[in-house]
């Protein structure tokens, strides 16, 4: 961007095309004083960003970039005091694509932000602009372009052909910092199938440097755009290794305000700079920084163009402009790693640790921010290509005429590519904070490298101000859901065990290859389990189930003892027998079974048939319970809690040892406060004892979540106390507000054990729950984890 300066070193760049969504630009040549590239908008996506898809509309867009100083010496055309004649623009539209012929559809000329500025018909004969739905050996796209430009008249196919074409001088508009910048545009439809790619390239600009001269030719170098079949989602299950550069993705930490080495790919035709007092990062540059304040300030509401001097009065030094990049513009603020949301981390104050963040400040040059050759990729898988970006300037925008407009101006816009093919737009971020983008991509059946890069394809001037930080590349893996979570009981005289695990994935090529696996020493090594049971195979995998394939295995049954106690048993993944084989290319979600034997309590020939408690005289607790055939029980305690956890004795009772039913009642001398919970230990004639059910006792039970698991994987346990009988309706809501699941359970007075589960299928991060009965409400926070 460009703030309210009369002059600026790097106005002598130039310009490419795009602004929105999947936009991308290729350049003929690198001059300071002139430049060209090519490029389209999704307007069917326009501020969701995504894939180019079959049906799309599409806006293909040229740019030209002239060095004007017009009157002067040091522009494009000196000698001619950088005037331009003859302009002209030719084009064809690109194959997978139709023209678009509706009433509105026309040939324009817009701003860098993509604004109107002139529009033609497409019939010939009526304005400068005409279109030859018939494709023969010229061009079907003719603009006349400047001052005087006009129908071209017959033969507009023609390069040779300047009827009417127009003159540049120093007052025609569009123009940024006193430069020209033409942007020509028209629409299309893709009509091309998924896996096409459609390829733009074919525009030329043709004009001469002096009214008779001879022509001269600038022709964008092609670009290519992949046509998807999908949405290209982000992965629901991202496994393994982040293969990202800049410390897996992060670009580290550290206690400067400036990270003390350069980056592990520099942007091509940008500087390289340190954030700080006086060292503005100004178009065409870029810094690693923890803080985005030039004097690391900490206050993010300090104040911003156009408010710095009002209202009028003191202005106290934490709240002056200056705190801000360019003197009160951009946002002052900390970088993402550790957090899953928009909001990210606050500025890191100088002198403590913060993480860093790649920004940048676009020039008129687009160009790549990021390029990884990522090597060591297994076959026949697929991966996720994401990072989180950060539109950090809500009022740098300027107008077609350079004037500052105080609004977002050029929104960023970052096309994400493998080896060369672009795949995913960014679209148009807004001012809206943190925002995560990627897409997914697949390796072929004997790939193992992909280039991988990120393209800055929107420009400068006005806006495009933006950081990066969090890139991922990591595979998109199955989740698991075991039969036993986490642990299977074993008493010590034994057990018998089937270990089951349903795996789930989204994408095919399918994980149908599959072996399970022991460890013995708590995960540091995994073997093939000893056991003379099945444990490998590759299975048939039907359509999908609710959007996921899946496929169930088991592996039994298997006698455990003692010895076996605290080993670890799991299910590995591939898309194939190498992958299978390998263990990079192997998958699992992190999920097992561990075996614990323990000293089981003992079956007791009783039953506890009721376990009650009331309020008596003087609020104290009266207990009742009623068991059958307690001919083996020693005693009952009494424990008491007030938080449900931590128990303590209170009293005891001894067993009549009936064969028949028997009842008790114990009278709890404490006048009740609160929610007081009961339990009894019950003690057979061995010395072993076991535990009955626990409840709770109140005045009036009040509406209360307790012992909410937290974090938690596929499924949530709660103990939920009622006043009465009564619908209660959980709803589960990710960090953006969008619920995700609800789910209504009858419940009773007093206190429920409440398990939800089923969620193997949502991504790892924050998320709130609420539970609501009658009109009351109680709300907590959640982190699920992959474990």
């Amino acid at each position: 961007m460009k703030k309210n300066l009369p002059s600026l070193p790097r106005i002598a760049a130039f310009f490419v095309v795009i602004i929105s969504c999947f936009i991308t630009g290729a350049f003929a040549q690198h001059n300071p004083l002139l430049g060209a590239g090519n490029g389209y908008v999704n307007l069917s996506k326009r501020t969701t960003g995504g894939a180019v898809q079959t049906g799309d509309t599409l806006e293909i867009r040229t740019v030209y970039f002239f060095k004007a100083d017009f009157g002067g010496t040091t522009g494009y055309n000196p000698a001619n005091t950088s005037r331009l004649f003859k302009f002209r623009y030719y084009d064809s539209v690109p194959l997978k694509t139709s023209m678009n012929t509706g009433t509105s559809d026309r040939l324009r000329i817009i701003t860098n932000e993509g604004l109107p500025v002139q529009s033609f018909t497409l019939g010939a004969g009526d304005d400068a602009g005409v279109f030859n739905p018939v494709p023969g050996t010229g061009y079907q796209i003719r603009i006349n372009i400047g001052t005087g430009a006009g129908n071209p008249g017959t033969g507009a196919s023609n390069l040779t052909n300047i009827i009417n074409a127009g003159d540049i001088t120093g007052t025609y508009t569009p123009n940024i910092w006193g430069n020209t910048l033409i942007t020509t545009a028209f629409r299309v439809t893709v009509t091309g199938n998924p896996g096409d790619t459609i390829v733009l390239g074919a525009g030329k600009l043709v004009y001469r440097k002096t009214s008779s001269g001879i022509d001269t030719t600038i022709t964008a170098v092609p670009y290519k755009i992949l046509i998807d079949a999908t949405a290209s989602a982000l992965c629901s299950n991202g496994l393994g290794n982040n293969l990202a550069l800049e410390a897996s993705g992060t670009f580290d930490s550290g206690l400067a305000l400036n990270r003390s080495y350069g980056p592990a790919f520099s942007i091509p035709n940008y500087d390289y700079l340190m954030s700080g007092i006086g060292n503005s990062i100004n178009d065409g540059a870029y810094a690693i920084v923890k803080n985005t304040s030039p004097s690391g300030s900490v206050n993010t509401n300090a104040r911003r163009q156009p408010n710095c001097s009002l209202p009028a009065g003191p202005i106290p030094v934490t709240d002056s402009c200056a705190k801000r990049m360019h003197g009160g513009f951009w946002e002052i603020m900390g970088d993402h790693t550790g957090t899953s949301n928009s909001i990210g981390n606050p500025p890191a104050a100088p002198g403590t640790r913060g993480g860093y963040m790649l920004m940048v400040n676009a020039d008129n040059v687009t160009s790549e921010a990021y390029r990884q050759n990522v090597t060591g990729l297994c076959t026949d898988t697929y991966y996720e290509f994401s990072a989180w970006f950060k539109n950090i300037c809500k009022t740098c925008g300027a107008n077609q005429s350079s004037s500052q407009t105080f609004l977002p101006g050029v929104r960023p816009n970052l096309t994400l590519a493998v080896n060369g093919l672009d795949i995913y737009s960014s679209g148009e971020i807004d001012t809206v904070g943190w925002i995560k983008k990627g897409f997914v991509f697949k390796t072929g059946v004997a790939q193992t490298s992909a280039l991988i890069s990120i393209r800055n394809n929107a420009p400068g001037g006005g806006g495009n101000d933006w950081v990066m930080d969090d890139i991922s590349i990591g595979t998109c893996g199955p989740s698991s859901t075991m039969n036993y979570k986490p642990v299977a009981l074993a008493c010590t005289n034994g057990a018998t065990f089937t270990f089951a695990d349903t795996i789930r994935y989204t994408y095919n090529p399918k994980y149908s290859y599959y072996k399970w696996e022991r460890s013995t020493n708590n995960g540091a090594s995994w073997s093939v389990p000893p056991q003379s049971v099945s444990n490998s195979g590759n299975v048939t995998i039907g359509p999908p189930v609710n959007g996921f394939y899946q496929f169930v295995t088991e592996f039994g049954p298997i006698s455990v003892n003692g010895t076996d106690s605290g080993h670890l048993y799991r299910v590995v993944v591939g898309t194939n027998a190498p992958n299978l084989a390998s263990t990079s290319c192997n998958f699992t979600d992190g999920n097992s079974i561990m075996v614990k034997v323990i000293t089981c309590p003992p079956v007791l020939s009783g039953k506890i048939v009721s376990f009650t408690g009331k309020l008596k005289d003087n609020d104290k607790t009266v207990l009742n319970w009623v068991i059958s055939n307690e001919i083996d029980v020693l005693k009952y305690e009494i424990e008491k809690s007030s938080d449900g956890v931590n128990f303590i004795k209170t009293g005891d009772q001894v067993s009549g040892s009936l064969a028949a039913m028997a009842e008790y009642y114990y009278n709890d001398k404490e006048i009740i406060k609160g929610n007081t919970y009961f339990r009894l230990k019950i003690y057979n004639t061995n010395g072993l004892y076991n535990y009955s059910k626990v409840i709770v006792v109140n005045h009036d039970y009040n509406f209360q979540v307790t012992s909410l698991v937290n974090p938690f994987n596929s499924g949530i346990s709660s103990v939920i106390i009622l006043p009465g009988d009564g619908l209660v309706k959980m709803s589960l809501y990710n960090s953006y507000g969008k619920l995700v699941a609800t789910e209504n359970r009858k419940l009773y007075k007093g206190l429920n054990s409440v398990q939800y589960s089923g969620w193997y299928a949502l991504s790892s991060g924050m998320y709130f729950i609420s539970f609501q009965y009658n009109n009351l409400y109680i709300q907590r926070k959640l982190t699920r984890l992959n474990y």
